[in-house]
Parts: C-alpha cells; sequence; structure tokens
C-alpha cells in the first residue's frame, strides 16, 4: 500500500468535468455562463465527491477560468508565450450540485473565439482541477475515491469531457420560442381532435323524435310546459366558436411577452 503522502502527491491535480453547461440572461450587460460543475454521483474516473465538502474560498479569491487546464506550466518550461486566463468565475452550492457561474474576458481575442463556441455549442464541457485534502479520502468499490472535502483550485473550458454527463444545456434565448410554439401547434391539435370527437359523439347519441301522442282536450287556461334549461346548448355554442389554432398562437404570444417582461 503506498504511503500517503504519495497519494496525495497523485491527487493533487485531478480534473474533473461539468455535467451541463447554460448560458444564462446578460447581467448589467454582462454575459454570464452556468455550469453545473459537479456532482455526488460516479464519474468517469469512478470518483465520488462530497458536494457539501468543496471548499471554494480560494478560488473565489482569484476565480481565473483557464482553457485546457494551461495554466502556463508547461509554456514555462518550453520558452513559449503562456496561455492567460479567458475569464472569471464565481463557484457555489446549488442543490446537490457545484455550481460556476463564468464570464469570458471580451477584450482577449482568444477568449473571445472560445466564447463565440460556447455559444454555438461546440464547445459544451467545463472541468474542474483540485485537491483531495489528506484524510479525507478512500477508495471506494471502483477502484476510485470516495471524498469527503476536497480544495478547488482552477476551473477550465475543455474540449474533451472526462464525466459521460458533461453535455450543454440548452438555455430559451436558444430555440426555447421555437418549442413554445411547437407545444402550441400540438395543443391546437388535440384541441381540434377533441372538438371533431365531440360534434361526432353529439351526432351518434341524438335520440330519434318520437311520435306525438295523439292530442287531448285540454283546458284553454292549461300554461305549455317549460322549456329545459340551455346551459349545454349555451356551452356547445360557444365551443363551436371557439378556435383552437387561433388561441394557440394566443398563448405563443402570450407566453412570449411573458417571458420576456421577466428578463427586463
Amino acid at each position: 500500500m503506498p504511503a500517503p503522502i504519495t497519494r496525495s502527491l497523485r491527487l493533487s491535480a485531478v480534473r474533473k468535468d461539468a455535467a451541463t453547461l447554460n448560458a444564462v440572461e446578460s447581467i448589467g450587460g454582462r454575459r454570464v455562463y452556468k455550469f453545473r460543475a459537479s456532482d455526488g454521483d460516479f464519474d468517469r474516473y469512478s470518483d465520488r465527491l462530497n458536494v457539501k465538502g468543496w471548499r471554494v474560498d480560494g478560488y473565489n479569491a482569484n476565480g481565473v477560468v483557464l482553457f485546457n487546464h494551461d495554466d502556463g506550466a508547461e509554456a514555462a518550461s518550453s520558452g513559449a508565450e503562456p496561455q492567460l486566463p479567458i475569464g472569471k468565475g464565481r463557484v457555489y452550492i446549488e442543490g446537490d450540485a457545484l455550481m460556476v457561474d463564468v464570464e469570458f474576458d471580451d477584450e482577449d481575442e482568444f477568449a473571445k473565439r472560445v466564447e463565440r463556441k460556447v455559444a454555438k455549442g461546440i464547445l459544451n464541457a467545463v472541468s474542474v482541477r483540485y485537491l483531495m485534502l489528506p484524510g479525507q479520502y478512500r477508495q471506494n468499490e471502483r477502484g476510485g475515491y470516495d471524498c469527503d472535502s476536497q480544495e478547488l483550485l482552477e476551473v477550465s473550458v475543455v474540449t474533451i469531457p472526462g464525466n459521460a454527463r458533461a453535455v450543454r444545456a440548452k438555455s430559451f434565448e436558444e430555440g426555447g420560442e421555437d418549442l413554445v410554439e411547437r407545444i402550441a401547434v400540438r395543443v391546437a391539435e388535440l384541441l381540434d381532435a377533441r372538438a371533431e370527437a365531440k360534434s361526432t359523439d353529439d351526432e351518434d347519441a341524438e335520440p330519434e323524435e318520437a311520435a306525438e301522442p295523439a292530442p287531448e282536450s285540454k283546458p284553454d287556461t292549461e300554461e305549455p310546459p317549460a322549456e329545459p334549461p340551455k346551459a349545454d346548448d349555451e356551452e356547445d355554442d360557444k365551443a363551436k366558436g371557439f378556435n383552437a389554432s387561433d388561441a394557440a398562437k394566443s398563448f405563443v404570444e402570450a407566453f412570449k411577452s411573458y417571458i420576456r417582461g421577466v428578463k427586463e
């Protein structure tokens, strides 16, 4: 069994990848992207991290975002120009996950190129580098490690993720209106079908007119029988004037207006 110090050094630069990424609305003119950076499930390294065990104060004090974990160390040894951070990040716990809000540097050309590919869905993954704290991890049944406490070192946008759940979640800005319209069209189809089925059922259920009984001698003072209530007939009349397609279009416009109002 290796000594604890060996295992600690071996685990000092572990990288894990985000489960999801989502572009959120502009905040004060700034474009912010929200990542689900880590959760408590097994990843491709067979590790499980305690979500409540993240230590993030150090990262939030200097929240740099890199590309492919390039911190300049290799460039320093080769003499090449080091890659600078492409943005800044802020991490926090939300529910059962570690979340990361990322803002790209819009004055850096490379950072702007990365952001464009993120916005288009060409780049979909983010990865975290962290340190498993001594005495806070143990080997699990899959050969990886279960960690109770870990310190976040940095966050990177990456090209090749190591987490099977590292896929991007679309925001409303990126296809949400089209989704609403497709839902509305389907609602209109269902309403039309229901109205047609109801009309057919009403025709099938219409009773045959009964033969009128032979007239009997009645006093001239007898009042005619009261007509039955027409509540159902009035509802049918309203239903006949209902246009499902128009109602669906109204729903789309109202929903879009509501969303825009919330965002503004």
